[in-house]
């Protein structure tokens, strides 16, 4: 992994190896969704230490209340102290592209989202994916 700057936040670029290594992660993950079904989503993410943390979707039968797998992995990274979020497998509905999207503006990492596309790997900045961000910045709300 290898660090960068843009503009005023750093940017991690992976190996393939390191893009691959959590592709994999991902798919092995997909096996405990909750419920079993083939509705199911998993991720994995890389945090700016290198250690990886994968979620899966927890799904609710009203619905409202089910988690994505982003939110998930996030949370299982928090729970090891970890909010430094390099990148993350995708692709990601926009609910949770915001919430990687917080995610990054918090850390000051422009999390990158790795996709698999035809063969090629993608490695894709979140702020490219979130041209008209809402908040522009964090700290701007009464919560």
């Amino acid at each position: 992994m290898i660090e960068k700057t843009s503009g005023n936040k750093k940017l991690f670029a992976l190996s393939e190896e390191e893009c691959k290594k959590l592709l994999k992660a991902a798919k092995e993950a997909i096996v405990n969704t909750f419920p079993k079904s083939n509705d199911g989503f998993a991720v994995a993410l890389m945090t700016k230490k290198g250690n990886i943390y994968t979620g899966v979707s927890y799904g609710s039968d009203t619905e409202t209340l089910t988690m994505h797998s982003e939110a998930t992995a996030l949370a299982h990274a928090a729970i090891h102290g970890e909010k430094e979020i390099a990148a993350i497998t995708g692709p990601n509905c926009h609910i949770c592209k915001q919430l990687i999207y917080e995610s990054s503006l918090r850390s000051g990492i422009d999390t990158v989202i790795i996709i698999e596309e035809d063969g090629q790997i993608k490695q894709i900045p979140i702020s490219k994916l979130m041209p008209y961000p809402w908040p522009e910045k964090i700290g701007n709300s009464s919560r």
